[in-house]
């Protein structure tokens, strides 16, 4: 069972949760795919996209206690 990460621990090295996120929002930016782009590349972007909107519920249930 893997040991649980609170996300203020990032804080213990220095690092603001909200810059990361607003790092990681600024680097993997929502993108809507066109019809040219090889199915590869979708599904690159889709997982780094869903990395971040995992980072952001995960904030929002740390924020509301669950």
């Amino acid at each position: 069972m893997p040991t649980p990460t609170y996300l203020n621990t990032l804080e213990t090295f220095g690092l603001s949760v909200k810059s990361i996120l607003q790092e990681l929002e600024e680097n993997f930016p929502p993108v809507n795919p066109h019809p040219d782009d090889p199915h590869s590349l979708i599904m690159y972007r889709s997982g780094q996209r869903s990395v971040v909107e995992w980072i952001q519920h995960r904030i929002t249930e740390e924020q509301n206690g669950y």
